[in-house]
């Protein structure tokens, strides 16, 4: 009967577990997430998380957040603005915008005055800062505990595509993902090995979309590996 009894226990105790691990992000967890990247990477770079239930139009003034994720980096406070909350689906995503916007947030301390004149400096070199911070949001994602491959699954669900580059601070949401693709691939290999995300709906549409940057992608790695 106790063998039983444990039993029970134990597989109760496992859904439980599974179960918190499986709810989706609350307001309570961005700062949680938010300072445990900021430790975990050893960031020596002041800053604060906040939210607010307001959709911040991108339009009446130019800071660094991006118009479909919900984030605005200026005063070195990570604001998680509108339903970007609502669109994360387990506490990866949300650690994968927090350490992009960690990452965009340090450009504020770099230049002239304590980087008062940050603002100016994005724009004269915004698309390299934007794949510079998706690429160290990966790293910092990884070194936090959290799988990088969830950065690819809400920007799938957040950026939208834009029909060209050139008159954009941003680059084109297609390249984004692929970038950090490639950088999981060449440096986190184990995560593509074993991939959590291999059925996620968000993540294969984010393969069916880049079949043609995919293919491009798989002979420039071949070539590596052949050089090697």
């Amino acid at each position: 009967m106790k063998k039983y009894l444990a039993l029970f226990i134990l597989f109760v105790s496992l859904t439980t577990v599974s179960g918190a691990q499986a709810k989706n992000p609350t307001v309570k967890d961005i700062n949680e997430i938010g300072f445990n990247i900021l430790e975990s990477n050893k960031i020596q770079k002041r800053m604060v998380f906040k939210n607010t239930s307001e959709i911040k139009n991108p339009r009446l003034i130019l800071d660094y957040k991006p118009e479909s994720i919900g984030l605005d980096y200026t005063g070195r406070i990570i604001w998680v603005y509108g339903d970007v909350l609502s669109s994360t689906d387990n506490n990866d995503e949300l650690a994968g915008l927090l350490s992009y916007g960690i990452a965009m947030a340090e450009n504020s301390y770099k230049g002239l005055f304590r980087g008062f004149f940050s603002h100016a400096s994005y724009l004269a070199g915004s698309k390299r800062k934007e794949t510079d911070a998706d690429i160290k949001a990966v790293d910092y994602m990884v070194k936090a505990g959290y799988n990088p491959l969830a950065l690819i699954t809400i920007y799938s669900k957040t950026l939208a595509q834009t029909r060209y580059e050139w008159c954009h601070l941003q680059p084109l949401a297609t390249k984004r993902m692929i970038n950090i693709y490639e950088h999981i691939a060449n440096n986190y290999p184990q995560y593509l090995a074993n991939n959590a995300y291999a059925n996620n709906i968000y993540y294969k549409n984010f393969l069916h979309n880049t079949t043609k940057e995919m293919k491009k992608l798989e002979k420039k790695m071949s070539k590596k590996n052949r050089a090697i």
